[in-house]
């Protein structure tokens, strides 16, 4: 089991519907941030989201502050807390769709590329 800072190393993540220029180029991260999160995002989101189970102690720690929306205690609990600040949906009225229905396509968007 090849590990990351304490998390199961799984292939690059991308959130191409966020940040269609990559983390990097986004102005939210710093290069050490945008680089971590490319190479440890795909498994904090499958955590997050309970699409894989935890492997040890580190990323049940990372689980429970998702779960019980605890404040990060761990650098990376910190960026991903950033990541999931700066891809919260901005709420917003249009005259074709609901905000519901603008949020879950956006999900099911971004689902796709982990």
């Amino acid at each position: 089991m090849d590990l990351l800072h304490g998390f199961v190393k799984t292939s690059n993540f991308y959130d191409d519907l966020n940040f269609p220029q990559g983390f990097n180029r986004s102005g939210h991260f710093t290069i050490q941030e945008a680089e971590l999160l490319t190479a440890i995002g795909k498994r904090l989101f499958q955590l997050e989201h309970q699409l894989a189970e935890p492997q040890n102690h580190t990323e049940e720690n990372f689980v429970a502050m998702c779960v019980t929306k605890r404040d990060p205690e761990t650098r990376l609990e910190s960026l991903w807390h950033k990541y999931k600040s700066a891809t919260q949906s901005k709420r917003f009225h249009t005259l074709s769709s609901s905000v519901k229905d603008n949020v879950d396509n956006a999900f099911n968007e971004l689902e796709g590329n982990y």
